[in-house]
């Protein structure tokens, strides 16, 4: 489960930065152009609520089950997460067009995490 923390929290951190940009500053320090193009489409949203804010929720909920003993919600988040942050990549890659060097960060982190989760979970 530590490498579960150690990757909700720098998927945490990338969420905080994000959430600060998209909704304070307005600017995103960035590799490249895509992630103030990412920012500014349509898919920037979900629900109407900015993706940072989901993705803070999603891995402080994550954070939180890697201390208790509910491994089958946790497993269950962390695959729900990897497989919307894939949505998420194809629609950059293939709709907007453009990578987003953080949002690319996040999704490594929950791809690594669900991945981890599902071999511990086979190994039992």
């Amino acid at each position: 489960m530590k490498i579960i923390r150690i990757f909700s929290f720098i998927g945490l951190l990338v969420s905080l930065y994000l959430l600060y940009a998209y909704e304070i500053s307005k600017d995103i320090v960035c590799i490249g152009s895509g992630c103030e193009i990412v920012a500014n489409s349509i898919y920037s949203k979900f629900l109407n609520i900015s993706l940072p804010f989901w993705g803070v929720l999603f891995y402080i909920s994550v954070m939180i089950l890697s201390f208790k003993k509910w491994e089958n919600l946790l497993l269950f988040i962390l695959i729900v997460g990897a497989v919307f942050s894939i949505y998420l990549t194809l629609i950059e890659i293939f709709v907007i067009k453009a990578i987003c060097f953080w949002c690319l960060i996040s999704a490594i982190c929950t791809w690594v995490m669900a991945l981890y989760a599902g071999l511990v979970n086979v190994k039992k």
